[in-house]
C-alpha cells in the first residue's frame, strides 16, 4: 500500500479556493451589514425629521409681532422662543448638537446626523377656489456624512 500525501500544487490551489469562496462570502455579509446601516439610518433620519417637522407646523404662519423677514425675529435666539413658521427658515443643527425643543441633547444615536430647515413663501391658486392662498413650503431635510436620507415637505397656510 502506497501512502500520497498533498502535492505543493494540490496544496496551493486548495488555498486559492479557500481565498475565493472565504472572499465571496464576507463581501456578501458586508453589503448586508451596509444594508442593515442604512435602513437603520433612514429610520432614525425619519424619526429626527418628523420631530422637527411637527415641531414647526405647531406654530402660526402670521408672526404675533408682525414682522415680515423669513428667520428668526430680533430676540429669538434659540428655537424655544420662535413664534411663527417662517423663524425656522435657515435652521440647521448637528452633527453633534441635535437637542430636542427645550434644548435638551439627544441621545447618541442621533448626533452623527444633520437636519436643515428651508422655507420658501409660495402663493397657491387652486382650480375652481376663486382666490389666492399665501403660505409657506417648509422643507426639512436630514442627511448623514454629507448623504441626504430624508426630505420632507409640507405646505403651510392660513
Amino acid at each position: 500500500m502506497k501512502r500520497r500525501g498533498f502535492t505543493s500544487v494540490e496544496a496551493l490551489l486548495a488555498a486559492a479556493i479557500l481565498a475565493f469562496i472565504t472572499a465571496a462570502v464576507s463581501g456578501a455579509l458586508m453589503a448586508g451589514r451596509q444594508q442593515s446601516r442604512l435602513a437603520q439610518d433612514t429610520v432614525y433620519a425619519s424619526l429626527l425629521g418628523r420631530s422637527l417637522m411637527d415641531e414647526i407646523m405647531r406654530l402660526p404662519i402670521a408672526d404675533p409681532l408682525g414682522y415680515s423677514t423669513l428667520g428668526p425675529d430680533p430676540g429669538e435666539t434659540r428655537r424655544s422662543l420662535y413664534d411663527n413658521v417662517d423663524d425656522y427658515s435657515g435652521y440647521t443643527d448637528g452633527p453633534n448638537n441635535i437637542t430636542d425643543l427645550a434644548g435638551n441633547t439627544l441621545s447618541s444615536e442621533y448626533q452623527p446626523f444633520v437636519r436643515a430647515v428651508t422655507i420658501t413663501a409660495l402663493a397657491q391658486s387652486p382650480t375652481g377656489w376663486g382666490r389666492t392662498i399665501n403660505g409657506f413650503l417648509v422643507t426639512v431635510t436630514v442627511s448623514r456624512d454629507g448623504k441626504t436620507l430624508v426630505t420632507l415637505q409640507r405646505y403651510a397656510c392660513n
